[in-house]
């Protein structure tokens, strides 16, 4: 019995030494799995019954006994299938690909890549039969024989991969690199937006350097893209003008077409308004032309059509046109004798002698051609195949630009259906065919008790009273802090259809009305206040787009003063000549988002080229108005907080009575917007910093005189005396929550609305007898409105301000009529965007 005890000890070796065993073996079986998994294809066939025919490894046909086929790239005349014959369909799997390629900013482009991609396989399935049924892929069965995916064809090919890589010089994506010594692709799709300035998406700045210095490299092949088809997709604006219109990618096809490129279809550069009117243009002859191509290993064959329906024709239909050569216009774009292009620009005109406005067609009439072989036997091998022109072109001319003109020749509507579509997602009520209101959050907010936005605090409105609308949602600007996501339309002009004012008033008023109606019976909703938010006292022209642009405006204006409402304009610093043209309103604003040309062009992102000329020409009207005038100041971190000395130049440029400091509102991320909270959005006590270092920066400077009488009373000598009674002992401490250190220069910090992260700077005038008088009397306004006076000033329609809106107050603006809402954690709500 003791010879058989077994201990711990000698179990545990013995499991190491099964375990061991077990390893070994499972390695000799996967050993074995894989040898014969990689046997060569010869070896296959011999070990499943192959015969010896002249020195040859061979596999008997099986198509006479009537178990199929063999293909025609493995078969011989004598019906033999011999190893060099499988060599050969094994190369043929070695096709040229297809390259879906893309530069996006706003994620635009890519969606249309994938798009493209997915009608692009599903027409390649659908026409799996001129493939084979083996999906592109050997079959070698020793069972049955050889069989594989080429076509029936000799010169049909199999069906090729698609890949889809972003514009960018990363290792992983298609940099110039790649593109130029790739060789792998028989076909190049490029879907391309124009950033700001006509130049190419910020990802992609690197490669369009690369390849356009390649392209002027003299030591660079001119036919380096002799064997490669492409066709590019353009995404622009043409309210930038023609010569941004849609840049990076007319740059592209000139480079790719300087070295040996063949467009197989003509370059499509779409706008706002037709993109997706032109990508159906596009797909669709991009599908046609694929589906009489055959990719192989050598290249790409095309099967042309034999009719004359192709350069033949369309050369003599531009001939019959105008037999002197003169421009012509098809969908859209100029059109030179010889050259197609498909464009959504519009009724704009591209640059004479541009040689990116298009693609010339093939003159050859034979029935197929090579891409790699045949190219000497063309003049030129940069020409579009020609039955894909003229059908590009036939589909652009029945799908013309939708905001080119209407059928009457009236100017056409701004709001067309997707953007109507879109808006509407957003909430927008649409008044007529270029206007909008929308219910703000703090309208909701305040009917329910909860507190009111900062112009409640600044300026007494009661937020449940106003109403956020636009007469234009075109703007001048495509900002990076956008609220709106740039679903908006853009303008240097109000080119669209008029509506009367007093019809989107009425309307405006009307989808108001019904929106807060849809508050009733939320908590915290009470009858009254329900009531009184039906009658509206405030518009804020600040919801969207540019509302100084809608021609009527003044008109517009009138009629909001005659029903008691007073009016916030919001202009973007653009439009001088529609500035010096405006009559009074209750406040005017202007919106200055950064304080040297160089930081506006990167976050307004402006179509004017004029931009910086015409904002300084808005800040020196804005100087001339007596009414209530304000700088608004929105902050984004790593773009426009840094240059503090440049913002001081321009308030004393311009004088206005008050500026407002915000910090961006975060919007969410989105393809439009890069914003992050984490790195753009500042706290509420940067934006108080921010104005301490203004002020600061102001304090030496003084105010012109006009900036100084209150009423007929110089505030300033007044103060002056105040503090210099103060410095002489008498009084330490001013009202208001001023300090006497802080009477010096011209702009104090008056008040500030913590929860929307916003403070007022104001100039001193408005501190009357140690209080604030930042308010407004709008019976007072009203009354000053209606008399027909132009001459009337601030300081007759002011009111003073209550301690819990001055600035250090304890209520750090909140009102405290209002109810704060706690958390369930403890901590205060705060609230991040305001109206």
């Amino acid at each position: 019995m003791e010879l058989l005890s077994v201990t711990p000890g000698d179990l545990l070796v013995g499991c190491w030494v099964l375990t061991f065993v077990g390893i070994i073996f499972f390695r000799w079986f996967m050993h074995r799995r894989r040898s014969v998994e990689d046997q060569p294809p010869e070896a296959a066939q011999t070990t499943a019954g192959a015969q010896i025919h002249n020195g040859k490894s061979i596999i008997p046909n099986r198509r006479d006994a009537g178990e199929g086929s063999s293909c025609r790239c493995c078969s011989s005349n004598d019906d033999v299938i011999t190893s060099e014959n499988v060599e050969t369909c094994g190369k043929q799997q070695k096709r040229k690909k297809i390259l879906v390629a893309y530069a996006t900013q706003s994620n635009t482009s890519y969606k249309l890549s994938n798009k493209l991609i997915s009608m692009l396989n599903l027409a390649l399935h659908e026409n799996s039969s001129a493939y084979g049924t083996c999906g592109g892929s050997l079959v070698l069965d020793a069972a049955s024989g050889v069989s594989c995916c080429c076509s029936r064809d000799p010169k049909a090919g199999v069906a090729p991969e698609i890949k889809l890589l972003q514009l960018k010089e990363e290792a992983t994506q298609c940099s110039t690199e790649h593109l130029l010594e790739s060789g792998a692709y028989g076909l190049v799709v490029f879907f391309v937006s124009t950033y700001t300035g006509g130049t190419a998406p910020e990802p992609s700045h690197s490669f369009a350097s690369m390849l356009k210095d390649a392209y002027l490299d003299f030591r660079v092949p001119r036919d380096v893209f002799a064997g490669v088809n492409f066709a590019i997709f353009g995404l622009g604006d043409i309210a930038y003008g023609p010569e941004k219109f849609n840049r990076f990618a007319k740059d592209l096809y000139t480079w790719c077409k300087g070295l040996g490129g063949k467009f197989v279809i003509p370059p499509v550069y779409a706008s706002e308004s037709n993109t997706t009117t032109l990508f159906h243009v596009f797909s669709t002859a991009l599908v046609k032309w694929i589906g009489r191509a055959a990719f192989t290993a050598d290249g790409v064959t095309v099967m042309k059509k034999k009719s004359m329906n192709g350069a033949q024709s369309l050369n003599r239909r531009l001939n019959n046109k105008n037999n002197e050569e003169e421009e012509q216009s098809v969908g859209g774009e100029c059109v030179k004798d010889d050259e197609a292009v498909a464009s959504g620009s519009g009724n704009h005109n591209s640059q004479n002698g541009d040689p990116s406005e298009g693609c010339g067609s093939d003159d050859g009439d034979s029935d197929s051609e090579n891409s790699d072989n045949n190219d000497d036997k063309n003049n030129n091998n940069n020409n579009s195949d020609d039955g894909d022109a003229e059908d590009v072109e036939d589909i652009v001319g029945e799908g013309d630009d939708y905001f080119s003109s209407t059928t009457n020749g009236e100017p056409p509507e701004l709001l067309y259906p997707r953007l109507r579509e879109n808006l509407q997602r957003q909430g927008y009520h649409l008044v007529g065919s270029h206007s909008g209101v929308k219910l703000c959050r703090w309208t909701k907010a305040m009917l329910r008790g909860r507190g009111g936005c900062y112009k409640h605090t600044f300026y007494n409105i009661a937020s449940y009273q106003c109403m956020e609308m636009t007469p234009s949602l075109a703007c001048a600007n495509k900002c990076v802090f956008c609220w709106r996501h740039h679903t908006n339309p853009v303008g240097r002009s109000f080119r669209w259809k008029v509506d009367p004012p007093r019809e989107l008033i009425e309307g405006g008023l009307a989808g108001h009305r019904r929106m807060v109606k849809q508050m009733r019976g939320v908590p915290g909703v009470t009858p009254q206040r329900l009531e009184e938010a039906l009658n509206v006292r405030h518009c804020a022209l600040s919801l969207v787009g540019e509302p100084i642009m809608y021609p009527e405006i003044n008109t517009f204006v009138d009629l909001l003063h005659e029903q008691n409402i007073s009016s916030f304009m919001v202009t973007n610093a653009q439009f001088p000549e529609q500035l010096r043209d405006l009559k009074p309103v209750t406040q005017l604003y202007l919106s200055i988002d950064a304080p040297t040309p160089e930081e506006l062009q990167r976050v307004d992102r402006p179509l004017f080229e004029d931009y910086w000329e015409r904002c300084l020409a808005c800040v020196r009207e804005l100087r001339r108005k007596p009414q209530r005038t304000v700088f608004r100041l929105t902050l984004v971190n790593k773009y426009n907080t840094e240059n503090v000395s440049a913002y001081a130049d321009l308030v004393r440029l311009g004088w206005p009575d008050f500026i407002e400091v915000k910090g961006v509102t975060y919007c969410g991320t989105s393809s439009t917007s890069t914003l992050t909270m984490k790195d753009n959005v500042p706290r509420h006590t940067e934006v108080v910093e921010f104005c301490e270092a203004l002020c600061q920066q102001l304090a030496t400077s003084n105010e012109p005189k006009e900036k100084r009488m209150w009423l007929g009373r110089d505030i300033v000598e007044e103060q002056q005396g105040a503090v210099a009674a103060a410095e002489s002992g008498a009084e330490t401490h001013v009202e208001g929550g001023m300090t006497t250190s802080s009477l010096c220069g011209p702009y104090r910090i008056a008040c500030e609305h913590e929860h929307s992260c916003c403070v007022l700077i104001s100039l001193r005038r408005f501190f009357i007898d140690g209080v604030w008088h930042t308010w407004i009397d709008y019976d007072k306004f009203s009354e000053l409105a209606r008399s027909g006076r132009r001459d009337f000033t601030a300081a007759e329609y002011a009111a003073p301000t209550p301690p819990w809106a001055v600035f250090q107050s304890e209520e750090r603006g909140f009102d405290p009529t209002q109810v704060r809402v706690i958390r369930k954690s403890g901590k205060s709500e705060v609230i991040t965007s305001g109206c």
